[in-house]
């Protein structure tokens, strides 16, 4: 089909996801939805292997949602429907975002004959022990031979995980884009003092806290063993883990084991993050491997100092000692002192949140983000990707 044949109608984009959890990946999802919907020229659907509040904050911004429920659904099935799915809505391009939704969404696309596949990359693999290793082995593997052989180009969100994957794929299939958010819909809804009254935390207490999955590779156990030493030091410091996850008992238990449960505030999920953020004094982010968290943005736009991990895509988003401060992962002792240092030094942590701020505004905007793609969907079919 010819250039002018193209610009005559809007591209159709398919987005496949898992949609099974309301994560990174997820938000990162809406969030780039709702800007690349208000960008003319487009035409998107969504298929969902999960329903859940994906597909809630989705089917707000009016695109046509999908849910082919993975549990009542072989694979075979699952790429049957979608099969049936993709030739309805004639897509130009399927675009997914992890290893399952990678892998039936490239092999239903083949069967059809879409054109262009993307895979966004929203981090790197995850270290899983057991059986959980042997199943995420399994599809990294037929997620490798999806990328090699049938998709077009490999969005990364971080340059860490774009040098990552020019290793794996050439640097000629890798398109780095940065993770944005919508300042606009980054709102508190409740008082500070409000809030931190509801979670029994007066206003001499030093609060420091977290949002995200409860796992491993989230590093919440450093955090605990960081905030003890806090406390064998005297100071008043509670600390606010919100989220749920596999870990919560564990962390529970630790709690217990350090001596420092009544200083611990375990949440479980909660909706409203932003009024969880904004009452902490430090916003802290211990992770043991990321990309471009969108948490990370999300405690910088509401001017939050933020101590978070040297590790993957985060050194990209904090300029060390100007937007933020860079711990090593897994360093329980530095991280309790860079917090200590904050709690001494008021003025440095207004001036890191501060900045934090317009470090967001600057470079991780949504706007920008769905430019990018946006321009990436019309090089494919355009030029067929050939630059």
């Amino acid at each position: 089909m010819s250039h002018g044949q193209f610009l005559s109608r809007a591209i159709k984009v398919c987005h496949i996801a898992h949609g099974d959890l309301w994560a990174g990946a997820e938000v990162q999802l809406v969030t780039l939805l709702s800007s690349l919907v208000r960008i003319p020229g487009f035409e998107f659907s969504v298929v969902l292997l999960n329903e859940g509040r994906l597909a809630k904050e989705l089917r707000r911004l009016e695109i046509n949602v999908t849910v082919i429920p993975e549990r009542s659904s072989s694979s075979g099935r699952i790429v049957s429907k979608l099969v049936g799915h993709l030739r309805k809505n004639r897509a130009d391009i399927i675009h997914t975002h992890k290893y399952k939704d990678n892998i039936l969404g490239a092999i239903a696309g083949k069967l059809v004959g879409v054109p262009y596949i993307i895979r966004m990359v929203h981090g790197l693999s995850e270290p899983f022990h057991g059986t959980e290793y042997v199943k995420m082995a399994f599809y990294e593997r037929l997620d490798g031979i999806m990328n090699r052989c049938m998709v077009k180009k490999l969005v990364a969100v971080s340059l860490n995980i774009k040098a990552v994957l020019d290793k794996k794929y050439g640097s000629d299939k890798i398109v780095h884009i940065h993770n944005g958010i919508d300042l606009e819909k980054v709102v508190v809804k409740k008082d500070k003092w409000e809030k931190r009254r509801e979670l029994h935390v007066d206003q001499n207490c030093y609060l420091i806290g977290t949002v995200g999955r409860l796992t491993p590779v989230k590093g919440h156990e450093i955090f605990l063993e960081a905030a003890s030493l806090l406390l064998k030091e005297g100071r008043n410091v509670k600390c606010l883990l919100v989220g749920d996850g596999p870990l919560k008992e564990r962390l529970k238990e630790l709690a217990i084991q350090l001596g420092i449960e009544k200083n611990v505030i375990l949440t479980g999920h909660q909706d409203d993050v932003y009024d969880f953020i904004n009452v902490m004094d430090v916003f802290v982010l211990p992770s043991l491997h990321e990309g471009i968290p969108m948490v990370l943005l999300e405690a910088l736009a509401l001017e939050r100092p933020v101590v978070a991990s040297r590790i993957g895509g985060i050194p990209e988003v904090i300029e060390h000692g100007r937007s933020g401060l860079l711990v090593t992962p897994g360093a329980i002792k530095e991280l309790a002192q860079t917090l200590i240092s904050l709690l001494g030094d008021k003025h440095l942590a207004e001036s890191l949140g501060k900045a934090g701020r317009k470090r967001v505004e600057g470079y991780f905007d949504a706007g920008l983000m769905a430019q990018s793609v946006a321009q990436v969907y019309r090089t494919l079919v355009f030029e067929g990707g050939s630059r």
